[in-house]
């Protein structure tokens, strides 16, 4: 009697066993295929540009960078966000120190050329991704009243390593690190409603 219950009991815990391993592996692939239409993503109206992004990602260069949206600059000579309006001044009264301790923002005349009185040229700023760490000065300097916000800090999902949990957002003051869907793709019915909850 003792032998066929414990061979019961036996088989009985191994099917219990089989069917829990079963059902974990497939909310993982159901998790990660989920997962893989969203991307983690800066939040521009609640980010601060606490710096945070940048001491806190896992990898060496962070993947935040700074991007400019050329639709809202003002591609103005002195702009406060590439500029150090604090710094000693040359001949001519300009500033000449640099907001980005990486000179990651890269400026270009556009347009005609005022040889004669600068203040009639039109600047267009970059990043230059390579030297950007994703300290987010350059964003604090181009908020307004100085500047007019068209610097913010994005994720560069191509060059994050989708942690399980996203070492920034774990850290980030602001809750501004959000799930969004990857751009380009169309949201499916389980990102969506995985988002709503």
């Amino acid at each position: 009697m003792s032998d066929k219950s414990s061979r019961r009991q036996f088989i009985d815990r191994s099917f219990r066993i089989i069917g829990f391993l079963g059902i974990g592996g497939a909310a993982g692939v159901l998790t990660k295929r989920a997962s893989s239409s969203a991307v983690y993503q800066i939040d521009p109206f609640k980010c601060t540009s606490c710096d945070l992004c940048r001491t806190s990602c896992v990898l060496s260069l962070s993947a935040v960078k700074a991007v400019n949206d050329f639709e809202k600059c003002g591609y103005c000579m002195l702009c406060p966000a590439y500029m150090d309006v604090n710094s000693r001044p040359d001949e001519k009264g300009i500033p000449t120190g640099k907001v980005c301790p990486q000179d990651a923002l890269k400026r270009r005349v556009v347009g005609r050329v005022d040889l004669e009185d600068p203040n009639n040229n039109y600047y267009e700023y970059a990043i230059d991704e390579t030297r950007c760490d994703g300290c987010g000065k350059c964003v604090k300097a181009c908020l307004p009243p100085a500047g007019n916000g068209s610097l913010r800090l994005e994720i560069r999902y191509t060059r994050c390593v989708e942690c399980n949990e996203c070492a920034i957002r774990v850290v980030c003051p602001d809750d501004a690190i959000v799930r969004v869907p990857v751009p380009g793709m169309a949201p499916t019915a389980d990102s969506s409603e995985r988002e709503k909850a």
